[in-house]
């Protein structure tokens, strides 16, 4: 990403509504759909300026990597201290993990594949990956480009990914459903009109950031019993298979 948007997505996260409502929902989500123990060894890859890494630590063994020092300098003015700056192929020798998530950032490398083949090998023999990526390659943006998206996923190009790199899918939803429709619609009139936004990280007023926040967050119980069909995000839970 460029460096200033680094510096945003710090001020921003903890305020607007897609990060706070995305943060609560991957949390319940974890804590109903793979509960874990306070002694896990949890690996947060592309941990960016370390807003989710920070709830992780509060709960498991947490542990960040990033390609980017200005995240990683970002990480540690949270107080954070179990960092890695560099490539998941660079990560030291550890002991394996039960848990690595990728939320957002499997988009941002070129190798996909190579990047959840290497994460397999870090995972301990019952160990999952969460991932989360951005949906339809038709929203595709001037907001993909500023944060130096290389892709988005359809649902069965993820899964194919996955299994491809040696993961048994676990549940595969799509998420952020509720505003899809709004989304959408604004996407396709800026593109008509030529007026598309270059950034969405600027915080709405207040009173509609609450709105957004609350109508995403909404779906945090529907995430816990069901598939859900469409919107603008992808959500995967997937265990490590046995074969190599």
């Amino acid at each position: 990403m460029e460096d200033q948007v680094y510096r945003q997505l710090y001020e921003v996260e903890n305020e607007h509504w897609w990060f706070t409502a995305r943060k609560d929902i991957l949390l319940q989500y974890l804590d109903r759909r793979l509960p874990l123990p306070p002694t896990a060894r949890v690996l947060d890859v592309g941990c960016g300026t370390g807003a989710i890494l920070e709830s992780f630590s509060r709960r498991y063994q947490a542990f960040g990597s990033d390609m980017a020092p200005q995240a990683i300098a970002f990480c540690r003015e949270r107080g954070l201290t179990r960092l890695h700056l560099g490539t998941l192929e660079t990560y030291p020798p550890s002991e394996p993990f039960d848990l690595i998530t990728m939320l957002d950032m499997v988009e941002h490398v070129e190798d996909d594949d190579g990047l959840l083949r290497t994460a397999r090998r870090l995972l301990a023999p019952a160990g999952h990956v969460l991932i989360a990526v951005p949906a339809f390659p038709s929203l595709w943006s001037r907001h993909d480009e500023i944060l130096h998206h290389k892709r988005r996923y359809t649902r069965r190009g993820l899964r194919r990914l996955v299994e491809h790199a040696g993961f048994a899918v676990e549940h595969l939803t799509f998420f952020n459903s509720f505003l899809f429709p709004v989304a959408w619609a604004k996407r396709l009139a800026a593109r008509t009109t030529g007026s598309e936004k270059a950034n969405d990280l600027d915080i709405p007023p207040r009173p509609l950031n609450a709105l957004l926040r609350g109508v995403f967050r909404a779906e945090r119980g529907l995430l816990l019993r069901a598939t859900l069909p469409v919107g603008l995000s992808l959500l995967c839970l997937a265990r490590k298979n046995g074969a190599a």
